[in-house]
């Protein structure tokens, strides 16, 4: 009998494995006979009228489409191309709607004719909506979330969806179901996080706009991986209803929708078009705050900076270090005052966080999982420690303290490792209390040190080489994700590319004092990094204000965007053909 039983569990798992591997091939070959039935104009060359359409901004664009000037066929067709290109370079999409989307466009709109695209965790009628999930192909739904709604009405084109990876949890975009995204720059190196897809098509101009969601970093980390710009608003100021998170239905730290772009101009004009729609009236998780201008030119006022150099658990690599001093440098030169902050406890705030993420040992991000199918290296790490016994982690957490040297190395690492557990509803309340606190105390240092933004780096590492992030990992999301369950509004701005001479390490690295002072997680996330494989990488940096300051925090975008090109450091975007 039980032989019997052991037989027919194998089978049913094989059969399974065979099962999920047929869905991806089906749906990868399904995409691909999509692309073949596209009018062969998408394949041609850019026309001089391609070009012409490519370098109109969101406002321009807008403005001639609703004038008459240019026809959404022809936006289209320019942008379409370019969503080929992308595709067959970086691997980003996973769904074409041109002709479906054009069909949808209206005129005299506040967007019309702009080209948007949607991360596949949101709902598009008549469109699966996948998160990476072999399980969940074949599933087309019924309704459009309430920013498609919202964007169809306002006249735009929605015309592809973007690759994510399996959970949505990684630095890399990687999925059995569709394959991996592959960084613009350099292809041996990740585009990013969850949004990877939606950034490599950015860069590519396949797309003005990405509709993108954040729970850890994947409004920043893409962007800043592929030289674009993007900005986490906080919980309830962009439309969510129909967006799907990995972690369905946790609230202690919300999975916030949120665009990306090519251009911060871009950026800049579509928030505002989409607050000026009213979302509150599509969407009943939005609040109904209307568009609030903040110009510090006009007031003759120039913003106060808060400096975090170093987070204490993983510090900037040469590379990104360098661009945050390069972005406070700028804004010295212009007059701007810049101190270093100091905040509160940031390790409070990530255990805080990561025990949100582990409370329910992460059995919902991995349910959907097909037998053949895995969550990235950083998740399944993460989820490896969940499934260690209690007192294991902190025999383990014990030992990191007792035996690290020089003393109080892993004192961080090891105060984040054993509280990684499942928590009771009464434990996860008491959190929320506590959460609560240190967003309380988090907006006091603001006041107290009168600050206006907070810069810091967007991610301790450049982009990341395909197949390393599980070294990386999810700890280095420490510089974003804090912002997350503090739900304060941080947007990433490009600055500079990784120089191979300037941002390398000592021969002798391994050997010095500032290396014997890493915690083991650091010291690993230090041993992915190489300037010269990543020479001509992008960096970013990352400005930071308080709960629902979205007009303030793009202004302040805008500030090291215009510091950097008023001291000769603009950022200049690489075109892709």
């Amino acid at each position: 009998m039980l032989g019997a039983s052991l037989h027919y569990a194998l089978a049913t798992y094989v059969a399974s494995r065979q099962i999920a591997s047929d869905v991806s091939a089906k749906k990868q070959q399904d995409r691909a006979e999509k692309i073949a039935r596209l009018t062969p104009k998408y394949s041609a060359p850019l026309t001089e009228e391609d070009q012409r359409i490519l370098g109109l901004s969101l406002t321009q664009l807008v403005g001639e489409c609703n004038d008459g000037a240019i026809n959404p066929s022809s936006i289209l067709s320019a942008h379409g191309k370019k969503c080929l290109a992308a595709q067959e370079s970086t691997n980003c999409l996973t769904d074409f709607m041109f002709e479906e989307g054009l069909s949808k466009v209206t005129t005299n709109r506040p967007l019309s004719g702009v080209p948007v695209s949607i991360k596949d965790c949101f709902d598009v009628e008549g469109h699966d909506t996948t998160l990476g999930f072999s399980s969940k192909a074949n599933q087309p739904v019924p309704s459009s979330a309430s920013i498609v709604q919202l964007l169809q009405d306002a006249g735009a084109l929605i015309h592809v969806k973007t690759a994510v990876p399996t959970g949505m949890f990684s630095f890399e975009t990687k999925s059995d179901l569709f394959g991996e995204t592959s960084n613009p720059y350099n292809p041996k190196f990740a585009a990013g996080a969850s949004t990877g897809g939606g950034a490599a098509l950015l860069a590519y101009h396949g797309s003005k706009i990405e509709i993108a969601s954040d729970i850890g970093g994947s409004v920043r980390f893409p962007p800043a991986y592929c030289g674009v710009y993007g900005m986490k608003a906080s919980w309830g100021r962009f439309p969510a209803h129909g967006s799907h998170a990995a972690p369905g239905g946790m609230e202690s730290i919300q999975t916030i929708p949120s665009p990306m772009a090519k251009t911060l101009e871009d950026l800049i004009s579509f928030w505002e078009r989409v607050v000026g729609m009213k979302p509150w009236e599509y969407d009943h998780t939005c609040v109904p705050i209307p568009w609030r201008p903040v110009d510090f030119v006009l007031t003759g006022k120039k913003p106060k900076w808060g400096v975090i150099w170093d987070d204490g658990i993983m510090p900037a690599t040469p590379a990104c270090e360098r661009g945050l001093k390069s972005a406070v440098e700028s804004l010295r030169k212009l007059g701007h005052e810049v101190i270093d902050f100091q905040p509160p406890s940031i390790l409070e705030v990530l255990k805080t966080g990561f025990q949100f993420l582990s409370a329910d040992g992460a059995d919902t991000i991995a349910a959907p999982l097909s037998p053949s199918e895995s969550l990235s290296d950083p998740m399944m790490e993460f989820r490896r420690i969940l499934k260690m016994p209690l007192f294991a982690k902190r025999l383990m957490a014990s030992l990191l303290r007792m035996l690290s040297r020089p003393a109080g190395r892993n004192d961080a690492f090891a105060a984040l490792s054993e509280v990684l557990h499942p928590m009771s509803v009464a434990e996860e309340r008491a959190l929320v209390l506590k959460r609560e606190e240190q967003k309380a105390a988090w907006t006091k240092a603001f006041k107290d040190q009168g600050v206006d933004f907070i810069l810091t780096i967007a991610h301790p590492l450049p982009p990341v080489l395909r197949g390393k992030s599980g070294t990386a990992t999810l700890l280095s999301a420490s510089s974003a994700f804090l912002f997350n369950v503090l739900d304060f509004t941080a947007g990433v701005v490009p600055v500079t590319f990784v120089d191979r001479w300037l941002d390398a390490l000592p021969d002798n690295f391994q050997e010095t004092e500032a290396y014997g002072k890493l915690n083991d997680a650091a010291r690993n996330m230090f041993s992915c990094y190489d300037a010269v494989a990543m020479d001509g990488l992008p960096i970013a940096v990352q400005v930071v204000g308080r709960r629902f300051e979205e007009e303030k925090v793009l202004e302040g975008m805008k500030a090291i965007e215009t510091a950097l090109k008023e001291t000769d450091k603009a950022f200049v975007q690489r075109e892709f053909y």
